[in-house]
């Protein structure tokens, strides 16, 4: 193995090292509390396509490195991307749950009896 094969595969492995630890406490975040409000679907989408592409290149390249790292972020992003699929199918149903019971009370018609007298003692 050339110094310079060394030296890129050194690199590599740092980057690998710091993109685990970069993507990980997202990864826990986002399960513990299955919230993903703040993330942008292009975002992720971009982001699902961007490693996508790095793991083709990587595997014409055939480097195991890069496309270990590569799948990473990939997994990483794909994760926040299926709860943010989970949340936008739950608020469908919720919508549509909520518009139900509101036709629902809408048919019904609420009659109000008020029984007065009118006697009076003496």
């Amino acid at each position: 193995m050339s110094t310079t094969n060394l030296y890129k595969n050194n690199i590599l492995v740092v980057c690998n090292v710091i993109n685990v630890i970069y993507h990980f406490p997202q990864i826990i975040k986002t399960y513990k509390t299955k919230s993903v409000k703040d993330f942008d679907p292009y975002y992720l989408f971009l982001g699902n396509l961007h490693s996508f592409c790095w793991v083709l290149y990587s595997i014409e390249d055939n480097n195991s490195l890069m496309i270990f790292n590569s799948c990473v972020t990939m997994f990483s992003i794909s994760f926040v991307s299926y709860y943010k699929i989970n949340s936008y199918i739950s608020d469908y149903y919720k919508k549509k749950q909520l518009a139900n019971v509101s036709s629902i009370n809408s048919d019904k018609e609420i009659n109000i009896i008020t029984v007065t007298s009118d006697s009076e003692n003496k």
